[in-house]
């Protein structure tokens, strides 16, 4: 039996879009910022590696600044707290996507959340769900009408 396509007028096809921009928007920040975080920590353990290791063989003839290395390590604070903050305002962010995700039911639902909030492929959400890739989509396809409309 062959579902029934539903026709969409240009204001509901405009507001789907917009819901697909909103929820890919949000995948990619959630990832730019986990890099963003992972990063700075990175950045802070090779500087402190290496104030660490001049620390052991400094000497006093030295004209660097004793403060070159504990500054780079202040300002990677600072970019994890802004980093931080901008994580709070996507967990905001979060909170009512996923609100909104849930009111639309399953499997619609599992549909969306392992698409946006947990950034699987299609083929890794049709295997997760146990249902093929094609009924994915067309679940996708549903669930984004449906979000649109909350």
């Amino acid at each position: 039996m062959a579902k029934e396509r539903r026709i969409l007028t240009h204001e509901e096809k405009n507001k789907i879009e917009e819901c697909k921009k909103e929820l890919n928007k949000y995948k990619e920040d959630i990832k730019y910022i986990e890099e963003k975080l992972n990063d700075t920590e990175e950045i802070r353990g090779k500087v402190e590696k290496v104030t660490t290791t001049l620390s052991l063989t400094k000497t006093n003839s030295s004209n660097e600044s004793p403060d070159k290395f504990a500054d780079a390590i202040s300002r990677l604070d600072e970019l994890k707290v802004i980093c931080s903050e901008r994580l709070q305002e996507l967990l905001l962010k979060k909170f009512e996507i996923d609100k909104k995700i849930e009111s639309v039911g399953q499997p619609y639902t599992n549909v969306l959340f392992f698409r946006y909030t947990r950034g699987k492929s299609w083929e890794d959400v049709a295997k997760e769900l146990g249902y093929t890739r094609e009924y994915v989509c067309d679940l996708h396809g549903e669930a984004l009408y449906l979000y649109s409309k909350i």
